[in-house]
Parts: structure tokens; sequence; C-alpha cells
């Protein structure tokens, strides 16, 4: 009774038709991100070998179906127009998304720079590359994401703006002249946002985007006969990743500038085009298992297999095993070298 009476009275702005339309595609992302990251992880623990390639599937289907699970959350509190479950129900949720976002993202990095290593330096890839260590970057991986979000664990709360209650990151100093504490809230604002921005947009997609530059230069003039096909892959995976994510990034700068320049730290309409722009970033989520099935050979071929072969053949994809030379028996120095014809996994 309470709750639809708090809801009765909260005045909030729209933009046109922005809020179904943002609902609806967090529920297509909630749909195919459960159930495709979902088959991923099913196949990787259940179906399939534990190699480098695999390990690094796992742990960026987890990310991603970590995001996609919390969704539902999502489109109620859109619905909803105000957040109704309470404060540490507010710090719970935005570490957990954000924790799946930040893991997401940095394990995307760690794959591209794998499999630019694999192709650029394959004889240090074949004596280095193992299970065991891309286990231990991976958990490197969600530690980096686990501090990145932690701020949002003591700082996010509940507060009130027309009537309608929102889940707000607010930095707080009470001892201090309000003076001091405008000043303190702004630059803790400023931190908070370039380094969200830089560790959670930029630095991956440069990262991301370097790689895949640097694989196609390598494999075009050596002449690998498929090369276009890794070529086509990497150009979607990058340009998924920026298409996605860049409306979030972008609106998250101009909130920014928004509070820096106006001193304003709230705006209804903001917050509804924010919440937009993470919606569409969540598809990008719903679409890696996809991305790698679909776009790795060719459409046709996959198309008339089942998911989980196609996935098993999608984690075998020429990309993510370029091919090189042929281990010979260990040399005088007691490291593989090779011979033509072997390949990197």
């Amino acid at each position: 009774m309470d709750m639809k009476m708090n809801a009765s009275r909260c005045l909030s702005e729209e933009v046109g038709s922005l809020r179904p339309l943002t609902v609806a595609v967090l529920s297509a992302s909630f749909v195919v991100g459960v159930l495709g990251n979902g088959l991923v992880l099913g196949m990787t623990v259940f179906r399939m070998a534990r190699t480098v390639s695999t390990v690094c599937f796992f742990h960026l289907a987890l990310a991603d179906f970590m995001l996609s699970l919390s969704l539902p959350i999502a489109m109620y509190y859109i619905a909803s127009k105000q957040w109704l479950l309470g404060e540490w129900a507010c710090k719970l949720y935005i570490t957990f998304v954000f924790l799946g976002y930040f893991a997401s993202n940095c394990l995307l990095v760690l794959i591209s720079v794998d499999r630019c290593i694999s192709v650029l330096y394959p004889v240090w890839a074949l004596n280095h590359r193992t299970v065991q260590r891309v286990s231990w970057l991976a958990f490197g991986v969600w530690l980096l994401a686990a501090v990145l979000c932690s701020a949002h664990m003591k700082f996010r709360t509940t507060r009130k703006w027309n009537g309608c209650t929102h889940c707000y990151l607010e930095f707080n100093s009470e001892n201090e002249t309000a003076q001091i504490w405008i000043e303190g809230v702004v630059e803790s604002h400023i931190i908070g946002s370039t380094s969200h921005f830089l560790l959670g947009f930029l630095g991956p997609l440069a990262i991301i985007g370097t790689c895949a530059h640097l694989i196609w230069a390598k494999l075009l003039p050596d002449g690998w006969v498929q090369a276009n096909r890794p070529k086509r892959l990497l150009l979607v995976l990058v340009s998924a990743f920026f298409i996605c994510w860049s409306p979030f990034n972008v609106v998250l700068l101009v909130h920014l500038w928004r509070r820096v320049m106006l001193k304003e730290l709230y705006h209804p309409r903001m917050l509804l085009i924010l919440q937009a722009g993470f919606a569409l970033g969540c598809v990008n989520s719903s679409l890696n298992p996809f991305l790698y099935v679909f776009i790795g050979r060719d459409f046709q071929e996959k198309f008339f297999q089942s998911l989980p072969s196609a996935l098993a053949r999608a984690f075998g994809e020429e990309f993510l095993s370029h091919p090189v030379p042929a281990a010979k028996p260990p040399g005088n120095d007691g490291s593989l070298q090779l011979e033509a014809g072997s390949r990197l996994s």
C-alpha cells in the first residue's frame, strides 16, 4: 500500500517513448543473454576440454551472464519510475551490475591480448601460454573489477527528487562547510566518472582495437588464405563493443559536465537517457556468444547445425587458432621449437 502511494506521488519526466523502449530492450537482452551465455557456460564446463580459449570464454560468459541476470531489477526500476527496494538493495544491485560490466570488458581485453600474442609470437605462446596462467589472469581480472566497482558499495544510497526515490551515487561529507562539501562532491564525481570512462570504455576499446589491427596486419602480409575471416570477426567484435557502450559513456560524460558546469546533481530526463544508454550496452553482453558463432565461420555452414555444435566449432575458430609451425622436440635450451603446420589453441 505504501509503495503504491509513493509511486502515485512520484512526478517523473518522460522523453518521448524512451521508457517503454528501454524496458523492451532490457527484456530482449535478458532473454537472449541468459540463454546464450548460459549455453556457453554449460558447453565450456561439461562438453569441452579445458583449454586457454575455453577458460577465457567461460569467464567472459560468466560476467555477461551475471549482467543479464540483473536486468529484471533494472526493468522494474525503470518501469516503476523510481527505486522501491531500499538502500542496501541499491548498493548490492549496482555493485553486482558494475562487477559484471567491468569484468566483461576486462575479459574482452584479456582475450584480445591473448589472441594477439598467439598470432604475433607463436613460439613464445606455445612455451608460456598455459591454462593455469590464464586462470590466474582471469582471477586477477575479477579482483580488478571488484576494486573498480567498490565505490558503489560505499557511496550508493537512495535519495528523493520530485517525490521519486532513486538509487544515487552520493559523495557526502557532513562535518565540513557547505562550500567545501560542494567542491568535494564535484571533485569526487569528476574522478569517478572519468575513471569509469577511461577504465571501463576508452581503455578497453583502445586495447581491443589495437590488438585487432595487429592481428589483421600480421595475417594479411603472410598470405594466410582465410585472412578475411578473422578480419571480419575482429571488425564486428570491436564495432559491437563501440556501438553498444559508447552512448552510455557519452551520456555519463554529459551528466558529469552538467554537474560541474551547471552545479546540477540531478536531472530526471538525464537519468532516463542514462538508463537507456545502459540498456543498449547490455545488448553487447547478450550478443557476445552469437558473434563468435555466426561471424567466425560462414553463417550458412553453421545455420544447419545445432547451437552447441556451432559454439564448439567457434572456440576452434581460425581467429582462435592461427596456423603456426609445428612443434619440434625440445632444443638444447629445453624450449620447444616449431615446424610448419601446427596451431595454437
